[in-house]
């Protein structure tokens, strides 16, 4: 009996096997479509403006969803509203306004309530977060010194990371409003470990003054 089981078992462990590995096929698919329209769009974007669509209600893991501050008037829930590049952890991606499940799998969420991407003023703290596995899983390589550039349709802001922490998901105050402008990167923590991450990993960088060089003095010339 226990060896007419053997391949029985044998070939259910290998069809499990093999659905799991399409359904995460699937997901990594997805975000790649996501990431591609998401270009798309946002370079349409850049000539025009978006259109507010509704958001999911289903979360994946326990991410930041919202700041203390609500969502300003016809916020652009699942839409692209920016481009973030990290090349020291060859990160570049799409922003997507929200962050429910649907718009986290096609790319990093802006926490709405938090300061819009290219925006001036208060709340100052701009707040993005994505997935361990996904678009935020070199996160982790960030050190102090790093430059990040934030894309919107109003220009491009480079920013330098200046800290870096690792908190409990109950840590409220890396979304609170700041004196002056700040990028607060979030995601899951540990990246290695399975099921829903205790922890959370928040990187911050503040943006980098541009440096206006004088114009040279060019002297007349002289006969």
């Amino acid at each position: 009996m226990t060896v007419r089981l053997r391949p029985i078992l044998a070939a259910a462990f290998t069809v499990a096997g093999l659905v799991l590995i399409a359904i995460a096929a699937l997901h990594y698919a997805r975000a790649a479509r996501g990431q591609s329209e998401g270009r798309e769009a946002f370079e349409r974007r850049l000539a025009g403006g978006y259109t507010p669509v509704s958001q999911s209600t289903t979360r994946r893991d326990d991410l930041p969803r919202a700041a203390a501050l609500p969502a300003q008037a016809g916020y652009p829930f699942g839409q692209p509203i920016a481009k973030i590049r990290i090349p020291a952890a060859q990160m570049d991606w799409v922003v997507f306004g929200g962050t429910d499940d649907a718009t986290l799998e096609k790319g990093p969420g802006h926490v709405p309530g938090t300061a819009m991407p290219g925006s001036d003023g208060p709340p100052q703290n701009c707040v993005i977060t994505a997935h361990r596995d996904q678009h935020f899983r070199h996160l982790g390589w960030l050190r102090k010194g790093h430059v990040i550039e934030l894309e919107t349709t109003a220009g491009t802001k480079r920013y330098r990371v200046v800290s870096r922490e690792i908190v409990t998901p109950k840590t409220v105050r890396v979304l609170n409003p700041t004196p002056k402008p700040r990028l607060t990167l979030i995601t899951c923590y540990p990246f290695t470990y399975i099921g829903s991450a205790p922890k959370r990993l928040v990187v911050v960088a503040e943006p980098i003054a541009r440096v206006t060089r004088p114009r040279a003095v060019v002297a007349p010339a002289t006969r």
